[in-house]
């Protein structure tokens, strides 16, 4: 039963606030305050609570039940940043409004941001859940800076948008190095003693 009511309300969830309540696409309702806000109430706290379920219920269900929450968890914590933005830029209803350079420059900064900080935590933790989720946001990240960034940013935008992008994936890279994949050097072999 706790299975397929956590199905049910991933499928509302999915469909419900992520598509037909979603305040940027088909919705002109007024989203409220610039930090305590309806964003807060309708995917930051589904997030956390993702979350939470997902290692709750680690070890007592299959493991991709667990990783499927922990991903929906990632989905709401990335669109709740994704709508704050927007909502700094353009005040409490999200649907009006053209979206500007520096715009899109922050939805840049704040995902890689999140990777990071997902990244970080997986570090201090040893968590490889919040490590994947980290790669999959700087991915994104990546996968946006290239099809969106390149064509919509012009001038100081466009070069801080890859500049950034670019000491991130080099710092990223320097830390899994010397990090997690830190390889440990073998003492060498003892002379033996001549007999």
């Amino acid at each position: 039963g706790a299975v397929a009511l956590t199905a049910i309300a991933g499928l509302i969830s999915v469909f419900g606030l992520l598509i037909l309540e979603n305040p940027w696409l088909l919705s002109s309702v007024d989203v409220g305050g610039l930090v305590i806000n309806l964003l807060l109430l309708g995917y930051a706290l589904p997030a956390v609570l993702m979350l939470l379920l997902s290692y709750a219920v680690a070890g007592h269900r299959p493991v991709a039940y667990a990783n499927t929450i922990a991903g929906g968890a990632l989905v709401f914590a990335l669109t709740y940043l994704t709508l704050e933005i927007r909502r700094f830029y353009h005040g409490p209803v999200l649907l009006y409004g053209a979206t500007t350079g520096a715009e899109q420059y922050t939805y840049s900064i704040g995902w890689l941001g999140f990777g990071v900080v997902l990244l970080g935590v997986g570090i201090l933790v040893n968590s490889e859940r919040a490590r994947l989720a980290s790669a999959a946001v700087i991915a994104l990240t990546i996968l946006k800076a290239f099809v969106i960034d390149m064509s919509t940013l012009t001038g100081v935008y466009r070069a801080l948008s890859f500049m950034c992008l670019g000491i991130v994936l080099v710092a990223i890279g320097w830390l899994y190095q010397r990090i997690l994949f830190r390889r440990q050097v073998a003492p060498p072999p003892a002379p033996q003693a001549s007999t």
